[in-house]
């Protein structure tokens, strides 16, 4: 769970971990007790580039900034770009987490990359 601009965010894996269906959906709230409003899923697989099974989650705000990253699981495939992998192979990755201006949560598309290396 994280706060932004006075609003919770409560975020959670569903499906299998093991299948390539796993996501992560969230909720927002008023404070952490709720009540919640479920606003769906968030993060899920991008089978065109051989990223399945995303989960397992956690979400980062940079210090001082409104700057919010995803790290999460994934598996790797092998395929068209694809970052190479049989479908057992779990990967951590991280990539960018972004606000609409009504404060809901946009999709995140998963990236081969993942993000660069923030610098002070």
């Amino acid at each position: 769970m994280v706060k932004r601009d006075g609003t919770y965010y409560f975020m959670w894996s569903e499906d299998d971990t093991r299948g390539e269906d796993c996501h992560v959906a969230y909720a927002t709230g008023p404070s952490p007790l709720g009540p919640w409003t479920e606003r769906g899923t968030i993060l899920s697989k991008r089978p065109e580039y051989g990223i399945l099974g995303t989960g397992h989650h956690s979400v980062v705000n940079a210090p001082g900034t409104d700057d919010w990253y995803i790290v999460y699981h994934r598996f790797a495939l092998n395929g068209p770009g694809g970052p190479g992998g049989d479908g057992t192979h779990r990967e951590a990755t991280v990539d960018r987490l972004e606000f609409a201006a009504d404060g809901t949560i946009e999709p995140v598309v998963p990236t081969l990359e993942s993000v660069r290396p923030v610098r002070r």
